[in-house]
C-alpha cells in the first residue's frame, strides 16, 4: 500500500484551517418576490398521482438539476442547487434556488466545474480556479455563506469531480492521467493527510460516491477500458487501498448502465441495467456481502436515470423509451412503483436535456429536469399527501 502524502501546511491552511478567515459574506438573492408565478399555479397536475407540476427555473441559459444520484439540495428539503450551461450573452454557473420562496442566489458566475457529490447536505461543495490553484470550496445552503476548503492536487492528473463525506472529514476523488489509467485519492481535510484508494490501469474510475450508513465507503464505477462492455461496481475503504466488488455486470446482471445510488443509510446500492431479451427488469439492488444481486421490481418498464430517497424507502427512475419520458416512484421494500410525472423532456444529447430525477430530504417534492419549455430548464412536481403510503 502506498504511504500517505502530506498536504503542505501551507495548502491546509488555506482549507478547512483557515476557514474562518476566508468566508465570505451571504450571496445576494437575483430575486426575492414575496411568491414567484410558479409558487401560485401549476402547469398541471397529473391526474393519476394527484402530483402538481411546476416550472422552478426560466433562464435564458439551458439549466439543470446537476445529478440525481446523491442530490445536490439541502438537508431541511427547502432548496437545491442548479447549474446553468453558458449562452450567447451571460456565461455558465452555479445558483441556489429557494424552494419556498423561488429566490435564486448565485454562487459561481464563470463556467462552472461539476460540483461534489455531497447529498442532502449542509453545504455545497465545488472546485473553483483562483488564480493558478485549483480550490476545493463550498457555500452554506442556509447562511449563504462561502469559504475555502482546501487547494486540491494538480500532479495527479485531471481531476473528475469528486465526493466529500457526510461528516466533511474526507474527500475522495478520481485522478486520470495523460499517461492513461485512473486511480482514486483521498484528502483527509482533518488531518492534510492523501493517499491512494485504488489504482488500475484498465479501468476508468469515475462516479465516485461517499455512503451515507456512517463508515464513509466510496461507491465507485469502473469502466472496463477500452470498449467499455464491462461496467463494473465497487467500494472502497478510506483507510487502506483496495476494491471490494458488487455483484452487478456479467455474469450477475446485463451491463450496468451507469446509474447507481447508495440505498439511504444502509450499506446496499440501486442501479439500474440493460435489459435482456427475456428480463422481467433491469433495477437492482445488491450489497457487498451479497453472491447475487435482487431485482428490485418485476416489470416491463425500463428505467434509466436512478436514485433513492434520503431515507432509503423509495427508489426513483425515468422510462427513458417511454412517450413522454415518465418518471415513476416505487417501493424498496416490496418494488411496487406508480407514475408519479411526465417529464415531456426530449433527449438531444446534452446531459441538461436527462431528467436525473430525485427526491428532496423531506420526500415532499421530486426535482428533475426537462426540456418541455424549448430549453433545459429545472422543474419539480409536489407530490400529494398519501401517494407515498400508497407504495
Amino acid at each position: 500500500m502506498k504511504q500517505p502524502t502530506e498536504i503542505s501546511r501551507r495548502h491546509f491552511l488555506r482549507g478547512t484551517g483557515a476557514a474562518l478567515a476566508g468566508m465570505t459574506a451571504p450571496l445576494p438573492a437575483v430575486f426575492a418576490a414575496d411568491k414567484k408565478d410558479w409558487l401560485l399555479k401549476p402547469l398541471e397536475t397529473d391526474p393519476e398521482s394527484g402530483a402538481e407540476l411546476y416550472q422552478l427555473t426560466n433562464d435564458e441559459r439551458p439549466t439543470d438539476d446537476i445529478y440525481g444520484e446523491q442530490p445536490y439540495a439541502s438537508r431541511e428539503g427547502n432548496r437545491i442547487a442548479v447549474e446553468h450551461a453558458s449562452s450567447d450573452k451571460l456565461s455558465g454557473g452555479i445558483s441556489i434556488l429557494d424552494l419556498t420562496d423561488g429566490s435564486l442566489f448565485p454562487v459561481v458566475t464563470n463556467k462552472p466545474r461539476f460540483p461534489a457529490f455531497h447529498a442532502w447536505g449542509e453545504y455545497l461543495y465545488y472546485q473553483e480556479m483562483v488564480d493558478d490553484k485549483l480550490m476545493l470550496k463550498r457555500c452554506h445552503y442556509a447562511r449563504l455563506v462561502k469559504e475555502d476548503v482546501v487547494e486540491l492536487p494538480t500532479t495527479e492528473g485531471r481531476l473528475s469531480y469528486g465526493t466529500v463525506s457526510p461528516d466533511h472529514r474526507y474527500y475522495a476523488v478520481s485522478a486520470h492521467p495523460e499517461s492513461g489509467g485512473s486511480k482514486v485519492i483521498v484528502l483527509d481535510l482533518k488531518t492534510g493527510e492523501r493517499r491512494t484508494l485504488v489504482q488500475k490501469p484498465e479501468y476508468y474510475f469515475k462516479h465516485e460516491q461517499f455512503s451515507m450508513d456512517g463508515k464513509n465507503r466510496v461507491l465507485i464505477q469502473a469502466n472496463k477500458m477500452p470498449d467499455v462492455k464491462q461496467v463494473h461496481l465497487g467500494a472502497l475503504e478510506v483507510d487502506h487501498e483496495g476494491i471490494q466488488w458488487f455483484p452487478a455486470d456479467r455474469p450477475h446482471t446485463p451491463r450496468p448502465t451507469g446509474h447507481e445510488s447508495w440505498v439511504g443509510p444502509a450499506d446496499r446500492i440501486l442501479f439500474s441495467t440493460a435489459s435482456d431479451k427475456d428480463g422481467r427488469g433491469n433495477v437492482w439492488m445488491a450489497g457487498l456481502k451479497d453472491s447475487s444481486p435482487t431485482l428490485v421490481s418485476q416489470t416491463p418498464v425500463r428505467f434509466c436515470h436512478v436514485s433513492v430517497s434520503r431515507d432509503g424507502r423509495f427508489w426513483i427512475g425515468d422510462a427513458m423509451s417511454a412517450a413522454d419520458v415518465p418518471i415513476h416512484i416505487g417501493s424498496v421494500k416490496n418494488g411496487k412503483h406508480r407514475r408519479l410525472v411526465f417529464s415531456r423532456t426530449k433527449h438531444d444529447r446534452k446531459q441538461s436535456s436527462h431528467t436525473h430525477p430525485y427526491l428532496t430530504a423531506n420526500n415532499r417534492w421530486l426535482i428533475f429536469n426537462s426540456t418541455r419549455s424549448g430549453r433545459a430548464q429545472v422543474y419539480g412536481a409536489r407530490l400529494k399527501e398519501g401517494f407515498l403510503d400508497s407504495l
